[in-house]
């Protein structure tokens, strides 16, 4: 079996490739945090592994969503969004 040009990846496309990847994730788990009523913290754990600096403020948006959705917010909920303000 042969290689072409295009099955191999130099460094620069295989970083690209993988934060689109990246990206396509955190967007998913985004889009499930804020429709779920009570998301998992699993997910919300998987959301801050992927975070990227330049994200951080689209999780802390759907933090403060939750947040002023709820009467009574998570406690676990809050101390995210206080961590995320460090």
């Amino acid at each position: 079996m042969t290689q072409t040009d295009e099955d191999i990846l130099g460094p620069e496309q295989e970083l690209t490739r993988r934060l689109t990847v990246r990206e396509q994730v955190l967007d998913l788990l985004l889009e499930k945090v804020e429709t779920d009523r009570y998301p998992s913290s699993a997910m919300l754990d998987d959301i801050e592994r992927l975070l990227t600096p330049w994200r951080r403020e689209d999780y802390a948006r759907v933090l403060l969503d939750k947040i002023r959705q709820d009467r009574y917010p998570s406690r676990g909920l809050v101390d995210r969004l206080v961590r995320l303000s460090d």
